[in-house]
């Protein structure tokens, strides 16, 4: 709230006889100069009082709370108008200079300050409270109540109580009061609770407890505690509770605005802060959920009679434990989301346990899950649309390549090293029964095994580099093989020497034979990686000749034609 100036006289004959407080000598007009700078401050901020009509306010608190006797409680004023806070009561020291930075900023702000000044040259202080309202150059205009009539121009500070001396010897103390419209800026927040002995200045010291550098009072003074100030106890508690309002006794404390130092024990009482809430309940543990059921898998039918084998490890090359029947119940050992994320998916294996107590790894591409549960009873609503059933898939089909030759392509029981059942010709026709979206990426790839069946129903495992898809399955009339053979023939650069065939694909190994330029070779290994090596340096094919001699040549000497 910004301040209105305005001037008002401790000795206006209208009040200047009237006695001050609860003083039966002591009057308006000799006394009442801090009285009458409250009332022009309150005026200033909105709060219209005179020094007459603000002293019977004040006594109307009772003693102890405007006044004791004639002597001013700074925070009655506050009592009567809580929007104007009463601060602090600042003594000025040689230890403690007079504060022009704070005083400079309320100003600035429209704020008024209360200072007490030595209004005279002699000896000892004449104390004197005025008003300042505003700072000019080094100096302040200020609202003198002891002048009467009341001054009509600005006077300036040091220009009626200097009398030649520097500014900081003019100032003695200093009153500070805020105003603001929804009360004093960050009023002083209750003391929370903290261990240690605490005390607070007694009420009725009204004007102020001084904290003293040593237990004595002609000390220099530090600071000035207003009443009801909250200090903190830094003696041993146990011997300053025997001294809390014993005269002549000394607290060595701590105040909130920092200072330490001694205060007299006869003007303080003890102060209980409150109790610290209790520690907020601790939270209940999150119950745990219920751990899930372990999934039961079957065994697929299409094992057929030569049944899924149950492996000491999850690959082919684990040691076979069993021979699982087709339908066979397993327990899974792993959480049912990873189960159902295996099932039917080639080259994934699960951990199982069979009802005869056997544990082992089995081929996931191999087992199905349990069928859905029966649909519920009818209960008399109509039933739900059924989901139009999907088309069935088009089994895939594949043939057994011509570069086979004459040697076939054996069925085998297992991948890799499974027993021979049966050797396939070249062309034969065989049903994929495995999934296309995990079969279609094997075929002519090397080391990679396909789960097949002939025309006569044998079922079992061929090498997939030595299959090519067949394009259209509708009809076999109309069903196409897809190339994926490739001939090349040796270059005419290896002159009279010829090829040397090598029983690896490398120049140390051994020569199986040579083979003269322009010599027709059958590759024998997927003819799209094939093709990127014919004619490059250092990269190696695998190759048959006419009469089935195998090896690797290298494949900067051949050509395409």
């Amino acid at each position: 709230m910004t301040f209105t100036p305005n001037s008002l006289s401790q000795r206006d004959p209208r009040w200047s006889d009237v006695k001050l407080g609860f003083s039966t000598v002591v009057t308006i007009g000799t006394e009442g100069c801090a009285l009458a700078c409250l009332a022009m401050m309150a005026t200033g901020y909105g709060y219209p009082e005179t020094p007459l009509t603000l002293n019977k306010k004040l006594i109307a608190l009772g003693s102890g709370n405007g006044y004791i006797g004639p002597l001013m409680v700074w925070g009655g004023l506050t009592r009567l108008y809580p929007k104007i806070g009463i601060k602090e009561i600042y003594a000025c020291s040689e230890v403690k200079p007079v504060p022009f930075k704070r005083i400079d900023s309320l100003l600035a702000i429209g704020q008024t300050v209360l200072i007490e000044c030595d209004r005279s040259l002699a000896t000892g202080e004449q104390s004197h409270w005025v008003l300042l309202t505003k700072k000019v150059g080094d100096d302040y205009a200020m609202l003198d109540p002891y002048a009467y009539p009341v001054d009509s121009k600005e006077v300036l500070l040091t220009s009626r109580y200097g009398y030649g001396r520097p500014i900081q010897q003019v100032i003695t103390a200093v009153a500070f009061y805020e105003c603001w419209e929804n009360g004093p800026a960050n009023p002083t927040p209750p003391i929370p609770y903290q261990p240690g002995l605490f005390v607070r200045v007694l009420p009725s010291v009204t004007s102020g407890l001084r904290i003293r550098v040593q237990p004595n009072s002609t000390a220099t003074i530090l600071t000035v505690e207003i009443a009801r100030a909250p200090l903190k106890v830094l003696d041993d508690p146990r011997d300053a509770q025997d001294k809390i309002g014993v005269k002549d006794q000394w607290l060595k404390i701590h105040d909130p605005q920092g200072y330490e130092g001694f205060v007299a024990a006869w003007y303080v009482e003890k102060l209980t802060l409150p109790e610290p809430p209790p520690p907020p309940p601790e939270p209940e543990p999150e119950p745990k959920p219920e751990p899930e059921p372990p999934l039961t898998v079957f065994v697929s039918a299409e094992v057929g009679s030569s049944g899924l084998r149950l492996r000491s490890e999850p690959s082919l090359n684990g040691l076979q434990l069993t021979v699982l029947k087709a339908s066979e119940p397993l327990e899974s050992l792993e959480t049912a989301e990873i189960t159902r994320s295996k099932i039917g998916i080639q080259n994934q294996w699960l951990h199982v346990r069979t009802s005869r107590n056997e544990l082992g790894y089995c081929a996931s591409w191999l087992l199905v899950l349990p069928e859905p549960p029966p649909p519920p009873p009818d209960d008399g609503n109509p039933p739900d649309p059924l989901p139009q059933p999907e088309p069935e898939p088009v089994p895939m089909t594949v043939v057994v390549s011509l570069s086979v030759g004459s040697l076939g392509l054996r069925l085998r029981s297992a991948p890799v090293k499974g027993t021979v059942l049966l050797v396939l010709p070249a062309s034969t026709k065989l049903t994929v029964l495995e999934p296309a979206n995990t079969a279609a990426p094997k075929i002519g790839m090397v080391n990679q095994w396909l789960y097949v069946k002939d025309a006569a129903e044998h079922t079992g495992y061929v090498a997939a580099w030595f299959v090519d898809l067949v394009k259209d399955t509708a009809s076999d009339a109309a069903a196409t093989v897809e190339p994926t053979t490739l001939t090349v023939y040796v270059s005419q650069v290896v002159g009279k020497g010829g090829l040397r065939i090598r029983s690896a694909p490398n120049t140390s190994a051994g020569v199986v034979k040579n083979i003269p330029a322009d010599t027709a070779l059958l590759v024998i290994e997927p003819a799209a990686a094939a093709r990127q090596k014919i004619g490059v340096l250092d990269q190696w094919l695998n190759i048959r000749t006419p009469d089935a001699t195998e090896g690797y040549v290298a494949a900067w000497f051949v050509i395409t034609v």
